[in-house]
């Protein structure tokens, strides 16, 4: 199969194939005469794996390691789960890091709502100092 067909079949673009064979991630296909790639169902297989984990948030590097923990002939699990573990440790930490700026944006919504209601409004998120920044974070 060619770049383009295997493309449209895993929903990748072209460059996103080659840029998985220059990381290393897909092994480097064989040519045609005229110099195609030319892709067999592994490697449509192992684009799959690699699109489905990328979209569970996991790095080039984290996929690598799990391509190699793939093509163990035991594929064991426990790995496996222990990576999936620190992710969704990762992920919670990163939702409480934004729930916690939600809360911030909303309070300086709220500052900047009842300082517009005053006649000679001077927003107070331009004139808030970094050091009061800092202390407010404590």
């Amino acid at each position: 199969m060619q770049i383009g067909i295997v493309a449209k079949r895993i929903g990748l673009s072209v460059d996103a194939i080659r840029f998985y064979e220059r990381n290393a991630l897909l092994p480097r296909p064989a040519r045609s005469q005229g110099g195609f790639r030319q892709y067999g169902e592994n490697d449509v297989e192992t684009l799959a794996f690699i699109r489905r984990v990328q979209g569970l948030g996991f790095k080039l590097s984290e996929i690598r390691g799990l391509l190699n923990l793939r093509g163990n002939r035991l594929q064991p699990c426990a790995p496996v789960r222990r990576r999936l573990e620190e992710k969704l440790v990762d992920v919670q930490r990163k939702l409480a890091g934004l729930q916690k700026l939600g809360r911030e944006l909303r309070s300086a919504l709220r500052s900047c709502n009842k300082e517009l209601r005053k006649r000679s409004a001077h927003c107070p998120i331009l004139r808030e100092t970094n050091n009061s920044k800092l202390e407010s974070a404590k």
